[in-house]
């Protein structure tokens, strides 16, 4: 070796440094070769020691002091005293054109910056740095769904807004994605069923997932035996439209065009204090909300039905869950607001997944919520997905979850 020379260590597995051959300040490359001085056959699994030839293949390994390093891997040819057939030796600490631990390295980066600035930061291609992603999550996913899921979560995110969709399933207890399946439909859902299997999906318990009925009807027929909870946020939107008819009638003074405004300035400056609850009021807001419903009798119905409404989750248990909904029958019965309509009907139809809400406890879909929100920070940071399968990929290793 030269004067100004150091001998490498490598600290990989049955790994043995022939020979640096390059070592300058821009790049590190050294010759490896494979400690076992025999090998198993993949094709007969008879061991043997003769080898045909030996072929370099470059692998690409952690940096050094921020150069890149290169390992010629000095890779057998070797001959089966078996069966006679021919096989390149494998190594469990090279995956591909890179080692293991460079390949951990290259998915954690990704985590947290795009595919193609990863790939500019460690000179690969895109395409390289993609299928070690690809690759690492599908087994990642594989060992989530392996694992018992009793409150399971379905919810929808765009992979572009306002043309695909991908309906996301987590796990209501760790917060883990087990799966991200195209479409949102009644097929996307029933698809990520079939494929788990009859056994893992008698173990789910409770699903909660928003007002779709194409979820409903793949809920019903693959985990019927599950207690099915509608979503409280989605709920309490449904409930909030009647109150936003109501006022959004009663705030028009005049047909649109004839004056300016052709509103009530002061109905529509309190339409953010109208959907708040009751007990999130502070003294200011509740008196400028007093006044404005002692002008508007319509108007105080419609927020008195909401708040009953509201009382639906508030309740302890399903005897307050009983007495909030006979309080808004009779509200209801007493001044019959159209704009209300829409919202019984829905309270009826979906009524036993609203009631099971206190049936199994207080459960949600705000865990999704949050993981769709990272998702979309997600996307925002690859400038976009085009393929639902990538989207995928990357989706499953930014949510890994948490143990309970």
């Amino acid at each position: 070796m030269v004067p100004d020379s150091m001998r490498v260590r490598l600290h990989l597995r049955r790994v043995r440094v022939l020979e640096v051959l390059v070592d300058v300040p821009e790049r590190l490359e050294v010759r490896v070769a494979d400690t076992r001085p025999v090998v198993r056959c993949p094709h007969c699994g008879h061991k043997t020691a003769r080898v045909h030839d030996r072929r370099t293949k470059p692998v690409r390994d952690l940096p050094v002091s921020g150069r890149p390093v290169v390992l010629h891997w000095l890779r057998r040819r070797c001959a089966c005293d078996g069966c006679g057939a021919r096989f390149l030796e494998a190594h469990p600490e090279f995956e591909g054109d890179v080692t293991r631990r460079f390949a951990r390295q290259l998915v954690r980066d990704a985590k947290a910056m795009s595919i193609r600035e990863v790939a500019r930061r460690h000179r690969l291609s895109w395409h390289s740095i993609m299928g070690l992603v690809a690759a690492w999550a599908t087994v990642v996913v594989a060992h989530r769904r392996r694992q018992r899921c009793r409150v399971l979560l379905v919810d929808e995110t765009s992979l572009r807004r306002g043309h695909r969709y991908v309906t996301v399933l987590e796990d209501g207890e760790t917060g883990a994605v087990l799966g991200m399946v195209r479409d949102r439909d009644e097929r996307a859902l029933s698809s990520f069923f079939v494929e788990q299997g009859r056994r893992w999906c008698r173990q789910v318990e409770v699903v909660v997932s928003d007002g779709s009925k194409s979820y409903k009807a793949a809920i019903d027929r693959h985990l019927g035996h599950a207690t099915h909870v509608l979503d409280r946020f989605h709920v309490v939107r449904w409930f909030a439209l009647g109150l936003i008819e109501v006022r959004r009638r009663i705030q028009r003074s005049e047909p649109r065009g004839k004056v300016k405004p052709a509103f009530v300035p002061e109905i529509f400056r309190a339409r953010f204090i109208l959907l708040a609850r009751a007990d999130h009021l502070d003294d200011h807001r509740r008196e400028r909300l007093e006044h404005l419903l002692v002008r508007h009798p319509e108007l105080d119905a419609a927020w008195r039905m909401l708040q009953e409404l509201h009382a639906l989750y508030l309740a302890d248990d399903l005897a307050g869950f009983d007495a909030a909904l006979e309080r808004f029958a009779d509200l209801y019965d007493q001044h019959g607001l159209p704009e209300f309509y829409e919202v019984v009907n829905t309270l009826i139809t979906w009524f036993p997944e609203i009631r099971a809400y206190h049936e199994r406890g207080p459960v949600s879909n705000g865990r999704l919520e949050g993981t769709n929100n990272k998702l979309g920070v997600l996307k925002r940071m690859a400038y976009g997905f085009v393929n639902a399968d990538n989207f995928a990929a990357r989706g499953l290793l930014l949510c890994p979850g948490r143990p309970t």
